[in-house]
């Protein structure tokens, strides 16, 4: 099953009958996507609250981002579900600029019990961006961010928490989790990483990662991507019922019961990790900081906004780069090896796969609780 047949499955039971689990973590996760924007003029709202409010609000038809709309029709699915409806939610921020993108809510599921959420990239291609940043830079702007707002929120509370995010945001979890002072670091019980990037080495076996490495999982399912940046430890792999690049998506990972399927990772995943890697300890700081900015160009000269362009427009992308005259060889050199990266990780997607996907065409069916036995 997929995460909307386990709300119909387990959305009649509340969190006192039936404990938080890594499906509900991973709902919650996603559940940052969601368009808040207005929704917010009181502290705090219940999820019934705010999803009666939001679709009052705003419409479909304006929801142009991927992941914000999967993020609405996740709102949608569970707003008036017994295990859902009443969870509080607090603490929103939001602040999107061409420099950074930060999102994050907390939500009080059970009493004395909070999950804090952290949104994920809402772009696809400045997502890519961002992430490459964490392959020189530690902390980073959106990382500095969300240890902030865990000790400024969080530290005079008595609450137990869990942090989690998905894709970039399941990386400012872990480093939400790391910075969090003593008394914040103490009530954490759990973070979760869902398909998000990890870390430098350095950072991996630095003290900050080791306090709460027992606390701390990656979960990516077995065609991933994004969650093969960089270096990662307690790392679980669960199937997918999609074989390419999409399957980011958590709604493609297979559910049994109360837990994702485990898996194995693909072996195309395996060598795309391997190329990522050397990739990533190929280049310098310096070389990495210069490459962002020629990506930059040279997607703009190209019209590509968004990953899946790089399939429509390979030949263009790649002229560009060989007739560039701003560009020395190092740096055409650089830019080339990532391209391949970026053309192999979506090379098995089809124009139909692309054209439903960006067209919203997954098929998100109506709530049908289940009957309590």
């Amino acid at each position: 099953m997929n995460i909307y047949d386990y709300i119909d499955e387990y959305g009649v039971y509340s969190f006192d009958e039936i404990e938080l689990n890594e499906i509900d973590s991973a709902i919650f996760s996603f559940l940052s996507y969601a368009d808040f924007n207005n929704i917010f003029d009181i502290p705090k709202m219940t999820i019934n609250e705010i999803g009666r409010k939001h679709f009052g609000i705003h419409s479909k038809k304006e929801i142009n981002v991927i992941a914000v709309r999967d993020g609405n029709n996740i709102l949608k699915y569970i707003k008036d579900t017994k295990r859902y409806k009443d969870c509080v939610v607090s603490n929103y921020k939001y602040e999107g600029t061409k420099e950074i993108q930060f999102g994050v809510i907390a939500i009080e599921y059970k009493k004395g019990e909070i999950f804090i959420s952290f949104e994920g990239t809402d772009d696809l291609l400045s997502g890519w961006s961002e992430n490459f940043h964490l392959s020189y830079e530690f902390p980073t702007k959106s990382h500095l961010k969300a240890i902030d707002y865990i000790n400024k929120n969080f530290t005079f509370s008595n609450k137990k928490l869990i942090i989690g995010g998905h894709s970039k945001g399941g990386n400012l979890a872990l480093a939400a989790a790391m910075g969090a002072n003593y008394f914040v670091r103490n009530r954490i019980k759990k973070v979760y990483n869902f398909d998000g990037p990890g870390l430098l080495k350095e950072n991996l076996n630095s003290l900050k990662f080791k306090r709460i490495e027992n606390r701390y999982v990656q979960i990516i399912p077995d065609y991933s991507v994004v969650g093969l940046l960089l270096d990662n430890i307690n790392t679980v792999v669960v199937k997918s019922n999609n074989k390419t690049a999409f399957c980011h998506n958590i709604y493609y990972w297979v559910i049994k019961d109360d837990q994702f399927v485990k898996s194995k990772l693909s072996s195309s995943s395996k060598a795309l990790k391997k190329e990522i890697d050397n990739w990533t300890v190929k280049y310098t700081k310096d070389e990495k900081i210069d490459f962002i900015d020629n990506l930059e160009k040279i997607c703009g000269n190209a019209n590509v906004v968004s990953l899946l362009d790089f399939k429509s427009k390979k030949t263009k992308i790649l002229d560009l780069i060989y007739e560039s005259k701003d560009l020395n060889e190092n740096s055409k050199k650089m830019l080339m090896d990532f391209v391949i990266i970026i053309f192999k990780s979506i090379n098995n997607i089809t124009k139909e796969e692309i054209k439903q996907f960006l067209d919203g065409k997954i098929k998100i069916p109506k709530l049908r609780l289940k009957e309590r036995k």
